[in-house]
């Protein structure tokens, strides 16, 4: 197949939704499709932008359009490429504040103009804000405008496949007659080893890795007291490993575990392989986003595919009107008190969930649409 993706931005390692795009566009390429890629939106260019971006030695035609260009200008150029590669699918990961940057584009469906008569793929990385009970009614208000505008978007474009890797998205498109899709987010680090048993483990030491950003009110003070306990109770040493770009809750994060007598390693930004290899020898992960919205992590899915389950520590967060949720694979819920349960599941096992395997299900869901439509 012929697919043509569209998303706000591809600058190399600034976006998470361009990273995603790039390396499924490069993956589908590896798997015998034919992909090129646009940005809309990109604030990281001054000018118009044709170039070729590589990942894992595949490489990625790519169109890229400033932030300040034109609306007309920027639909007028991103038609006649379209024109010219004449896909068989456009596929739009959607971000909604990628295009406008209180989350309010108005002109969201002329995005109908780039493709008319074609079929369209919408890939739903986030939808409306304001949707849980712990929302503002600023939120909530704010939220309304995107989930019309999401809505309009939608009928507007027809598109003949809708998916996204959150099972709470799911339900609320689903709350507003839109049928979609589950397909699973894969990991934004390539694994770098490819057997568990290359580790070696020790069942005296524990080592938990936090991996990416840490979001502001998760209870780590309580989490820390009660892996305090677990430590003297059961005579095992626990270590904290910080990697990635942890944000401003890093040193608050630190001054808790440290006071509590706990090892603490800050690694900051690295590599990716020595990402990958700080996962493989991690115990279990901790991650601090919410846990109904901890399928959009990247960050968690990578320590999955990594062998690591992974603890959630957040604050609260409880959809309006969603119950029953499906528990995410791996991921357990810390809750206040169930400490010790949740340090239990450390068995490791890597996840059959990665790049490949999510882009032969995405061809898999277009082929069986070219089919029926």
């Amino acid at each position: 197949m012929k697919i043509l993706f569209i998303c706000s931005s591809l600058e190399p390692g600034c976006d998470g939704v361009g990273d995603y795009t790039r390396r499924l566009a490069c993956e589908l390429i590896r798997q015998g499709h034919f992909v090129e890629a646009i940005s809309l939106n990109d604030k990281y260019i001054s000018g118009q932008c044709l170039e070729v971006q590589t990942f894992d030695s595949v490489d990625l035609p790519v169109l890229r359009l400033p932030l300040n260009l034109p609306l007309a200008q920027k639909l007028n150029i991103a038609k006649k490429h379209i024109g010219e590669f004449n896909p068989d699918w456009i596929s739009l990961q959607f971000v909604i504040f990628g295009y406008h940057p209180k989350g309010l584009p108005l002109w969201l469906s002329k995005l109908a103009t780039l493709g008319k008569n074609r079929r369209w793929h919408i890939m739903f990385h986030e939808l409306w804000i304001g949707m849980a009970r712990e929302s503002s009614k600023k939120e909530k208000y704010w939220g309304l405008v995107q989930k019309y505008l999401i809505k309009k978007m939608v009928s507007d474009l027809n598109p003949k496949l809708i998916t996204t890797q959150s099972s709470l998205y799911k339900a609320q498109l689903s709350r507003v007659n839109i049928e979609s899709y589950h397909l699973p987010l894969f990991g934004n680090i390539p694994v770098a080893v490819s057997r568990l048993d290359e580790i070696p483990l020790s069942k005296n030491d524990v080592t938990l890795v936090v991996f990416g950003t840490i979001h502001p009110g998760a209870p780590v003070k309580q989490f820390v007291e009660e892996a305090t306990v677990f430590k003297q109770k059961n005579n095992i040493n626990i270590s904290i490993k910080l990697i990635g770009r942890s944000g401003g809750e890093l040193n608050n994060w630190v001054s808790v575990w440290q006071d509590a007598g706990f090892l603490v390693e800050v690694l900051g930004e690295q590599t990716a392989d020595v990402i990958s290899a700080t996962l493989f020898k991690a115990t279990i992960g901790i991650s601090t986003s919410a846990y109904s919205m901890i399928e959009k992590s990247g960050t968690v899915a990578a320590m999955r595919e990594h062998g690591l389950n992974v603890i959630c520590v957040a604050n609260p967060y409880h959809p309006n009107g969603i119950l029953n949720l499906p528990p995410p694979e791996g991921v357990f819920e810390y809750k206040g008190g169930n400490f010790e349960e949740c340090i239990s599941h450390n068995s490791k096992l890597l996840s059959k969930i990665n790049a490949a395997y999510v882009a032969k299900l995405f061809a898999e869901l277009l082929a069986t649409k070219n089919i029926k439509q």
